[in-house]
């Protein structure tokens, strides 16, 4: 079957939601009926509306997440994703909070995490309900709005509330299908500061899943900053962590404090936390906040470890290494790995269908990102970029090629078309 896009009404559509400010932790008042902000609240409401005017069946879930449902059946198909957004950052060429398309890419906050994918979600279920391909099973679109925090208010709140999914896909991070997600484990680095130690200010990052793209230091009255670039944290590597960057022209300038020692240890190595697996590989660590001043220094860092590893260790190796200096060492946050087998049903499906459109026959993979998949049974991550696209999340210009569009739109609604049956 070969399905349909309105791709210039998807556009459209997509603008509209990018143009609702749903910024995480930073989306407006805080009301009984938007616990997590007016501006994510309005966002899920927006796609709702949408859902409904295609004549599915929707609920807001209290605020915190919403749900849009075709189809008849005692079993019923999930699909993940999340209107939230991480913090726009600096240095945007266009409006972050609006469509605006250059050529084939299509730039604002959301469009690829995960607002895009959400719309293109939306319209696979639409062009399903309008083929006439036997629908044996129910599909619905669940949409959060807490991803891109801590906590997962959202999917918490849907667990307590609302039937959860037999099978469920994420398509908030790429293809091939995805049968393991690495741990996710936050962690506090402290010390507090004696009187003896001299003064510094350093200040760094926002959100702890990105790379910091700006610090500021004051010495002496003098002020210190620079400049990076921002990345997932799940990608360290794809950034340039401007924390570091500082650190490096303090120690030139002479300037002695615990917590650049600290800084200059904060890596998978110098924290002895260099360790990998053969299922999932290697172990990333991207420092992501930093708050110093005259009575305490405090670290706050993203670490992605493998699958059969668990945070604890990981917690005890680091206070170990950060014995020395002073510092103490909390778990703030710890998401257990996700790992699915390769021949499970539905790694199986799904992978067929990515492999049957693009050829690619290089198998299921693991990534370091954390998806909604985590927060059910029988759920996985499947759409969003393909292996050859860069990763623009949580960056600044972030964008998604219109082509991938029309490509995750083919694959996710046929996708659905054979979880149905």
């Amino acid at each position: 079957m070969n399905y349909n896009l309105n791709e210039k009404k998807l556009l459209s559509d997509l603008k509209g939601l990018l143009q609702i400010d749903s910024t995480n932790a930073d989306a407006g008042a805080i009301i009984p009926e938007a616990p997590l902000g007016t501006g994510i609240n309005n966002a899920i409401n927006y796609v709702l509306a949408l859902g409904k005017s295609f004549g599915f069946k929707t609920k807001n879930c209290d605020g915190y997440c919403g749900y849009i449902e075709m189809g008849q059946g005692e079993e019923m198909i999930g699909i993940l994703t999340h209107v939230d957004t991480v913090p726009v950052g600096t240095g945007w060429s266009v409006n972050p909070f609006d469509l605006t398309i250059d050529g084939d890419k299509a730039y604002g906050r959301g469009t690829i995490d995960d607002k895009g994918p959400t719309m293109v979600a939306l319209y696979a279920m639409k062009a399903l309900a309008e083929s006439g391909v036997p629908i044996n099973k129910r599909v619905r679109l669940i949409i959060g709005g807490d991803e891109e925090g801590e906590e997962w208010h959202c999917m918490n709140h849907y667990k307590l509330t609302e039937e959860p999914p037999t099978y469920a896909f994420s398509p908030d991070s790429g293809y091939p299908a995805i049968f393991a997600e690495k741990g996710i484990l936050n962690v506090c680095i402290k010390k507090k500061l004696e009187p003896t130690i001299p003064e510094l200010g350093f200040f760094s990052g926002s959100q702890i899943n990105t790379v910091p793209d700006y610090a500021k230091a004051i010495v002496r009255d003098t002020v210190y900053e620079s400049i990076g670039k921002p990345a997932h944290a799940s990608q360290p590597q794809e950034g340039i962590n401007a924390m570091f960057l500082l650190t490096q022209k303090l120690r030139t300038l002479g300037v002695e404090h615990p917590f650049l020692d600290l800084v200059e240890i904060a890596s998978s190595e110098g924290l002895n936390i260099d360790v990998e697996d053969e299922i999932s590989g290697k172990l990333t660590i991207n420092p992501s906040i930093a708050n110093v001043n005259q009575d305490k220094a405090v670290l706050k860092c993203d670490i992605r470890y493998p699958v059969t590893m668990n945070g604890a260790d990981i917690r005890n190796r680091i206070a170990q290494a950060v014995r020395p200096l002073g510092f103490d060492v909390n778990i703030n946050y710890d998401m257990a790995p996700l790992h699915l087998d390769k021949e499970s049903y539905l790694i199986e499906v799904l992978q067929k269908i990515y492999e049957d459109y693009t050829g690619d026959k290089s198998g299921p993979k693991v990534i370091g990102g954390g998806t909604y998949a985590r927060a059910f049974d029988n759920a996985v991550a499947f759409g969003g970029r393909f292996p050859e696209e860069p990763n623009t999340c949580h960056q600044t210009d972030e964008y998604w090629s219109i082509k991938s569009m029309r490509k995750n739109f083919d694959i996710i609604a046929k996708a659905l078309e054979s979880l149905v049956q």
